[in-house]
């Protein structure tokens, strides 16, 4: 698998190269995962730096398709105030029943997902009726410019890391069923906090 071998590779640097977006959304993040409640699955956890925004107390099933990262990951994992469990899963074929988590958390994951679609709707199918969907994602910017400039780099990220920096996140949420509650912009329009229900 492609992206597996991918995140495999740069695990040991992921930290360095994120740094600066850590710092950066570290304000907004804070804010926007004060809204995880229950049981949570938190999709694509990579070396765990979200994890210090992350309210104290939450009982939390955290995956990622790579091995390498969740290595990464344990220290930050096992400090955590409230439990994380860290699981080496592909997001497009979950291995959990129907309507097993109460919210569900992605952050920076759905520009990385192969088949976004199929992601999407093992998401749907995990939640709860009712439970909540909360997405910290980079998209495609409607403003012309800046969706061309994306979409020329994301001609090299895919091929690098296998990011997309120009998807449509918020129109697949809606596809694979979502409702879509509230959509904001954290920088420009191009990187977004955005919650939604099933």
């Amino acid at each position: 698998m492609a992206e597996k071998a991918k995140f495999d590779r740069i695990a040991k640097n992921y930290d360095f190269l994120k740094s600066g977006d850590t710092r950066r959304w570290a304000k907004a993040q804070l804010k926007f995962f004060r809204q995880l409640r229950g049981r949570v699955l938190y999709v694509g956890i990579g070396t765990g730096q979200e994890i210090a925004h992350f309210p104290a107390g939450l009982h939390i099933t955290a995956i990622d398709i790579s091995g390498n990262m969740l290595a990464q990951c344990r220290s930050r994992a096992d400090r955590y105030p409230g439990s994380i469990g860290l699981v080496l899963m592909n997001t497009e074929s979950l291995a959990f029943p129907d309507n097993t988590f109460d919210t569900i958390l992605t952050v920076c994951t759905f520009c990385s997902v192969e088949h976004p679609d199929q992601g999407l709707k093992e998401l749907r199918r995990v939640l709860t009726p009712g439970g909540k969907i909360l997405m910290f994602e980079h998209v495609l910017s409607r403003n012309p410019v800046f969706a061309l400039i994306l979409k020329s780099m994301s001609f090299i990220t895919a091929r690098l890391s296998g990011t997309h920096l120009d998807r449509d996140t918020v129109g697949n949420l809606k596809k694979a069923g979502f409702a879509v509650d509230s959509e904001r912009n954290v920088y420009l329009d191009i990187v977004k906090a955005i919650a939604g229900h099933k």
